[in-house]
């Protein structure tokens, strides 16, 4: 290293004992060699150019000489930019930059740009010197490494299925519009829609997609510069919203609303679509993004919840309920624990053989400050699907144990209906786990009863819980259309689903005395059932008129409080005794 400079410093010592004349001319041609080199006025007009300029330019010496500098511009630069430029050189400072110019042939070029004033001895900039290199090539890979990430920047923020905007853009533009937007007003909406898991489910993945592309697509049309659309998971979207008028947003939102009110069609089925809106409104200055997302959230909840189809603004009592509802479930659990939460059986009477009976295993809360509450008084509790399951297994549970209780209470019985929902159905072990537990409690599955309600059926892989049920039938376990007649309710059922008996609500049974057309529903439920070799039972009865009513229309069984409310395992036995005559008239 030592050597190379000693190199160096000689060959320079060499250069400058040169005569002047010489020296400067090999500056010159060494600059000739390696730089594009021009000299103008202070007009900016060619005075002289080598050989390398004529060459990058595509114009020969004589063109450019005697003409303005300005006839190599390219338009990639706006007038601020020359300004700056001339006002630095003019004022005797060397100015230095990239320029974009223009060949000949209309094609653009970089030139790394060095301007060097020359100054009289009066201190009048006389001339300029400019001194170039090229750098094309490293601007053109600059550039294709910009348009790279920009690329990359879109399918980063961009949602590969619908092509909108996706979660990570939109929580980027939230926080942006939280920081810098100088509107007054910021809303968010939250769109989930309705029919997406039907269709997905029903109609297949394709369906599915098929319709988020839809709903990607009409909301697209209400995207501007002050309301920024983005798929943020699933079938949920964003609609973000800012501006000087609240109440505008809600109007837009409607109109939202009304389109996204379409049918999309396949092969076999047309489906008619909704969505639900949640969406809260608040000043700018004082907006949190996390709270912006929890508001709309509960709104979104309460327009699902309240019916969907519709748009719901945020309201803080949405949130106590919400609280409500949590601490009702954390008491729940608590109940499970401290066994106040228990199970009850209330009697199902047949009409055709008395004393021939049933139970249906009904889940009660001691509660600390009411009496014992049946589900119906804490339906929250049911929106917990996990604490939902966790229930149902405990009935479950309970019964097979109570059946050895009935047993040595010597309480004669057929069968035990435990009521499943459709939270049961998410766990695709369900019917294999009931089996199995019935066998380790040595409880015969035919004395067992399952008590559905229709809208199972409408659910995700309805055709494999078709198949687990007719496997269970099959074994001994009897199957219970519950609440027909509401809901999802279709004779198309009673001929595709395997079942022995069809439980008519108590609403019908409780106009069963007053209105002609709630009698006219059921005798014609208990004709179309008996022709299908089933069975009926009729739930709610309140008075004995309406035994008699029923055991007209040869109703198979009825169940309700004026025969026998439903009690504790240990207290079957005195209940049976005090309604075993008197209440099947």
């Amino acid at each position: 290293m030592e050597k190379q400079k000693d190199d160096f410093r000689k060959s320079l010592n060499s250069v400058q004992n040169w005569p002047q004349g010489a020296r400067d001319d090999f500056v010159l041609h060494a600059l000739d060699c390696s730089a594009i080199v021009a000299i103008t006025d202070t007009r900016g007009r060619i005075l002289s150019v080598n050989s390398r300029f004529e060459e990058i330019s595509g114009y020969t010496r004589e063109e450019l000489i005697g003409n303005d500098h300005r006839m190599l511009r390219s338009k990639q630069h706006d007038k601020k930019f020359f300004r700056q430029m001339y006002r630095t050189i003019a004022s005797g400072n060397v100015w230095h930059g990239e320029i974009c110019n223009r060949r000949q042939d209309g094609s653009l070029y970089w030139v790394d740009t060095t301007i060097v004033p020359h100054v009289s001895d009066n201190g009048k900039v006389t001339s300029y010197v400019a001194i170039r290199f090229d750098i094309t090539d490293r601007k053109q890979a600059e550039n294709h490494l910009k348009s790279s990430r920009k690329k990359l920047q879109k399918v980063v923020n961009t949602d590969f299925l619908t092509k909108i905007s996706n979660r990570l853009h939109f929580s980027h533009i939230l926080r942006k519009t939280l920081r810098a937007s100088t509107a007054s007003h910021i809303c968010l909406a939250l769109l989930d829609v309705d029919t997406f898991k039907t269709i997905n489910d029903t109609s297949g993945h394709d369906s599915g997609d098929r319709l988020l592309r839809k709903v990607a697509e009409k909301l697209q049309a209400f995207e501007n510069d002050n309301c920024f659309i983005a798929r943020i998971g699933g079938d949920e979207f964003a609609v973000l919203m800012t501006g000087e008028t609240p109440s505008l947003f809600e109007t837009v939102l409607l109109d939202i609303l009304k389109q996204m009110r379409f049918s999309l069609r396949n092969r076999t089925v047309t489906h008619a679509c909704t969505v639900s809106i949640g969406y809260v409104c608040v000043p700018l200055s004082g907006a949190r993004e996390k709270t912006l997302l929890k508001c709309a959230d509960l709104a979104l909840y309460a327009a699902k919840t309240g019916g969907r189809n519709r748009v719901r603004e945020y309201h803080p009592a949405m949130e106590e309920k919400l609280d409500l509802a949590a601490r009702l479930r954390r008491r729940v659990q608590t109940g499970l624990r401290d066994q106040s939460i228990t199970v009850f059986y209330q009697p199902i009477f047949s009409l055709s053989v008395p004393g021939r009976i049933s139970f249906e295993a009904l889940l009660h809360w001691d509660h600390p400050q009411h009496k014992v509450l049946s589900p119906q008084y804490f339906p929250e509790v049911f929106e917990d699907h996990s604490l939902t399951m966790t229930l149902n297994t405990f009935v479950t549970h309970r019964v097979m144990e109570d059946m050895s209780r009935l047993r040595e209470q010597n309480v004669r019985f057929e069968r035990i209906a435990i009521n499943i929902t459709s939270c049961d159905f998410e766990n695709t072990d369900f019917f294999r786990k009931l089996d199995s537990l019935a066998d380790d409690m040595n409880v015969p599955l035919n004395s067992l009863a399952l008590e559905i309600t229709e809208n199972i059926f409408s659910r995700p892989h309805h055709q494999q819980v078709e198949r687990e049920l007719d496997t269970l039938h099959r074994k001994g376990v009897q199957i219970s259309l519950d609440d027909f007649g509401t809901g999802f309710a279709s004779l198309t059922h009673l001929k595709t689903i395997t079942f022995d008996y069809v439980k008519i609500n108590r609403a019908f049974v409780s106009g069963l005395e007053r209105h002609g057309t709630d009698a006219a529903i059921i005798r014609g439920v208990i004709d179309i059932v008996h022709s299908l070799g089933r069975k009926v039972v009729a739930e709610g009865i309140r008075s004995a008129s309406q035994v008699r009513a029923l055991l007209e229309m040869e109703c198979d069984f009825v169940q309700g409080d004026f025969l026998c409310e439903a009690v504790p395992v240990m207290d079957i036995p005195a209940a049976l005794e005090k309604i075993r005559y008197k209440a099947l008239l």
